[in-house]
């Protein structure tokens, strides 16, 4: 019998058993208070698509809490918040794009509560997305071993280290860092020129019609309904930590839209990749939008007349005259 339990239990996912880093008062947290100076910039922008108060009863009106802009700049505390609603979207820009640079490159706030008498956490949660282009996004791998057995009411509280690569896995003021690192990836997100971070409130409701799943197909519960004009993920600020403006080296250009000149756009026959300050192109390659490579070439002149009309996108490789590696993505069209 004691042999057979160990087989079992080897058989058993290890996430199911992975505790991650645990709540911001506790040895080995990575939460990153608001005044921490690896900060460079904030978000400039910000546009949110509010979701219903209660996603089972959505003629009671979407979350209305705060504006767009609570979420643009620096953390403002509890209250200085945008509520997303179940389901809602956030979508923020940058002024200056933010890179891949070594260990986390941004970190997002929210304002979750902790409970004094358990020592647990209010945390209402969301999916971080990244683009490099605002029209692709691509989801950072989201972990929840939170049990599903029960449905977390209103003002429940969690372990934050049962959550991973989820949006307000930390308290008020202190941000959730994410790793570009940890996004797969795929030729058409450029991981050194992000240009726009998408938060996705989780629907905590863990009713199969309507609970949203991990990157490994368990059920999110978090605590649910909370069916008031402040429902859902409440969005304080998104902080970068690198980007390009403050990563010397990295090798992308401010200017890069003069460097690289594609026509004619819209294409028919061919494409001709006009390049300027660039010592050499390695090679180029398109994608279609599903990011299947579609046709590759190291000419900068490129037919195209055997493709499929509809969008693409173009991604060039190339050495600029001060010998750094530099990487230019446009999306073009093929009539």
């Amino acid at each position: 019998m004691r042999k057979l339990l160990v087989v079992l239990l080897a058989m058993v996912p290890m996430a199911l058993w992975a505790q991650f880093a645990p709540a911001e008062d506790q040895p080995g947290t990575t939460a990153m208070h608001a005044d921490s100076s690896a900060f460079v910039a904030w978000a400039t922008g910000c546009v949110v698509e509010r979701g219903p108060m209660n996603i089972t009863n959505p003629a009671a009106g979407v979350a209305s809490f705060g504006t767009d802009e609570d979420a643009v700049g620096v953390p403002g505390g509890t209250m200085a918040v945008v509520s997303l609603g179940d389901g809602g979207i956030a979508t923020l820009t940058f002024r200056s794009p933010i890179c891949n640079g070594e260990g986390p490159d941004f970190a997002v706030f929210e304002n979750g509560l902790k409970n004094n008498q358990t020592g647990l956490w209010f945390l209402e949660l969301g999916f971080v997305e990244v683009s490099s282009d605002g029209e692709n996004f691509f989801r950072f791998p989201a972990y929840c071993n939170v049990q599903t057995t029960t449905q977390l009411g209103n003002g429940s509280s969690v372990d934050p280290s049962l959550i991973h690569n989820l949006a307000s896995k930390y308290g008020a003021m202190y941000g959730t860092p994410f790793d570009l690192d940890e996004v797969p990836d795929n030729p058409l997100l450029d991981k050194n020129h992000v240009t726009h971070v998408r938060i996705i409130d989780v629907i905590g409701n863990i009713d199969p019609e309507y609970c949203t799943y991990d990157c490994q197909g368990h059920i999110i519960n978090d605590p649910w309904p909370t069916p008031f004009n402040s429902s859902g993920m409440d969005l304080d600020a998104v902080g970068v930590i690198h980007d390009v403006e403050h990563t010397p080296g990295l090798g992308i250009a401010e200017n890069g839209e003069e460097m690289i000149s594609i026509y004619p756009n819209p294409a028919h026959d061919f494409i001709i990749v006009e390049t300027q300050s660039i010592a050499s192109v390695l090679g180029i390659e398109l994608y279609n939008v599903i990011g299947q490579k579609v046709l590759s070439s190291t000419e900068t002149e490129i037919k195209v007349s055997g493709l499929e009309p509809g969008v693409y996108f173009i991604r060039i490789n190339c050495d600029g005259i001060d010998a750094v590696h530099r990487i230019f993505t446009e999306r073009i069209i093929i009539k």
